[in-house]
């Protein structure tokens, strides 16, 4: 026993010769903390709707090219075709405004013409409005186709009427020397609205033709025929008349 142990120490030597000094250091028995696993960043992903440009210098084989070919006559026809264009909104006619502004309008004049007012006791007044009227080369006449009218409605807003009934219509007018002879229908001569009515229809008739310069009377013609009177009982016609033969009048 004794000779084993004295034997065991001399080979130990030896051993540790022939291993040298890292083979006789016993290994540690703490062990390094391993250090945490770092993922790779990943790179993101670029987006598949939209190529990629090339980088300076790249060849282009990294990002290849996306050619569109034109659709064929077949493909249009099948439904693939690109919708059509809409057609070009037609040109807009110049609004009619525009139209009749480029017009000229006809010349026109200022008459004066006579209506009546009716006061609150009955009475009736000679009242004249100015008026403007086409011009023409028969103004007199044109003057007296206005008064048969009657008022606007402006002037009925102001209290005018007419005393010349509505049936009365313009037959001709002749300019002798300084007499006016104005030939009406037949309804001018009837006025149901009495005598008063009768004798400021022609003072209206009268004053409106005596306007003009070269009229001084006015001589009143039914149905192209010299009547003696207006209605049954009014005044005289068989003779001119003038704006005196009524009077002092308003």
């Amino acid at each position: 026993m004794a000779v084993a142990v004295a034997a065991r120490e001399p080979l130990k030597a030896a051993i540790a010769q022939v291993r040298g000094p890292a083979a006789s250091t016993a290994p540690s028995t703490s062990r390094n903390p391993p250090s945490p696993a770092v993922p790779p960043t990943a790179s993101p992903r670029p987006s598949p709707t939209a190529p990629q440009p090339a980088a300076p210098g790249s060849t282009g084989r990294d990002a290849p090219r996306v050619t569109v070919a034109p659709l064929t006559d077949a493909e249009q026809g099948a439904g693939s075709a690109a919708p059509a264009r809409p057609a070009p909104a037609a040109e807009t006619p110049p609004a009619a405004t525009e139209r009749v502004a480029s017009v000229p309008r006809p010349p026109s004049r200022k008459a004066r013409l006579f209506f009546t007012a009716v006061d609150a006791a009955g009475g009736i007044e000679l009242r004249s409005v100015i008026r403007s009227i086409p011009a023409s080369d028969s103004p007199l006449k044109d003057t007296l186709e206005s008064l048969l009218k009657g008022p606007t409605a402006q002037e009925l807003n102001l209290g005018l009427v007419s005393m010349i009934p509505t049936e009365a219509r313009l037959r001709g007018v002749v300019v002798k020397d300084d007499t006016a002879v104005i030939d009406f229908n037949e309804g001018f001569r009837f006025n149901s609205q009495g005598l008063d009515a009768m004798n400021a229809e022609l003072r209206q008739v009268v004053y409106a033709a005596t306007e003009f310069p070269s009229v001084r009377r006015v001589l009143i013609h039914i149905e192209g025929q010299s009547v003696q009177y207006l209605g049954t009982e009014g005044m005289r016609l068989d003779q001119p008349l003038t704006r005196d033969s009524f009077g002092k009048q308003s």
